[in-house]
């Protein structure tokens, strides 16, 4: 009997689309995707504090934010393009189905909104992003050398992707998870009225209540009410509600992330530059 070398090659399943963002991001090594905080909000110098997020919100385009965030996320690794098929499905989800299409117009919009560039290669779609405040100036990543440092960033972890939240999340619900990673980068707890989101954000106090609610639902936001002296108050108390993420998503758990993801940078760089040496000394 002729022995069958070939019995242990097994023909594998596609992929699914969370399947994909994982293996996808598990190359990038990095654990977050930076954001600068002008994504979410105007300096105060300007005179109006809405920014790139509410115009996506107030225009109820979802699917476009879950492009951007996808394609900063990956940006380290999106040296060979990607099918406009994979696109769709590591954007697909129960709350936010897409297609080839649909994924094609999202990128139009992130285009149109001077937030992406865009070219074509057979059935690739090449997209890099550029700066997240809409002004169409090229991309330098956030926390590099000559870039934004400290509070004028933020950090998206790679669990939002793999964990299936983002699936878990509608408009609204990711406007304000993106404003909490954006709030709590230096302190752990957020405390604002949701009377204060236009002002503050450009979004309407029905977004922020409803965005608060999904992330309670989905067991990431913890609330702690606080009573304050309030002369003007009637009873002389006024509440105050302060807001915190969850684990992976709290203020030390990026910190943390973070730290890791720059040991296990500069690891690889020793171990690259050791290879090359060994590889010129035996050249």
């Amino acid at each position: 009997m002729t022995e069958n070398v070939f019995a242990d090659l097994l023909d594998e399943d596609v992929a699914s689309g969370a399947d994909l963002r994982k293996t996808l991001l598990a190359d990038a090594l990095r654990g977050f995707a930076p954001f600068r905080k002008t994504l979410v909000q105007r300096p105060k110098t300007e005179t109006t504090r809405a920014a790139v997020l509410a115009e996506l919100v107030r225009a109820r385009q979802h699917r476009p934010l879950k492009t951007l965030l996808l394609l900063h996320a990956l940006h380290p690794i999106l040296g060979d393009p990607l099918p406009l098929g994979t696109w769709a499905k590591m954007l697909d989800g129960p709350k936010l189905p897409c297609s080839s299409s649909q994924a094609s117009e999202a990128f139009n919009a992130l285009v149109t909104k001077k937030l992406i560039t865009r070219s074509n290669s057979g059935q690739h779609v090449e997209v890099a992003p550029l700066l997240e405040d809409g002004s169409g100036e090229a991309f330098v990543r956030a926390g590099t050398e000559g870039s934004d440092v400290g509070p004028g960033y933020f950090t998206v972890p790679y669990e939002f992707w793999t964990t299936g939240l983002v699936d878990k999340l509608t408009l609204p619900g990711t406007a304000m998870f993106l404003i909490m990673l954006a709030e709590t980068t230096q302190k752990a707890t957020f405390a604002m009225a949701v009377e204060r989101a236009h002002e503050w954000y450009g979004i309407s106090e029905r977004t922020a209540e409803r965005g608060y609610a999904e992330l309670g639902k989905a067991g990431v936001l913890l609330v702690h009410r606080q009573l304050v002296r309030d002369p003007r108050s009637p009873t002389g108390l006024r509440a105050v509600h302060h807001r915190a993420l969850t684990k992976p998503y709290s203020t030390e758990a990026r910190a943390h992330i973070q730290k890791a993801s720059s040991t296990a940078v500069r690891a690889r760089a020793t171990a690259d530059a050791a290879r090359a040496a060994n590889a010129a000394s035996s050249g």
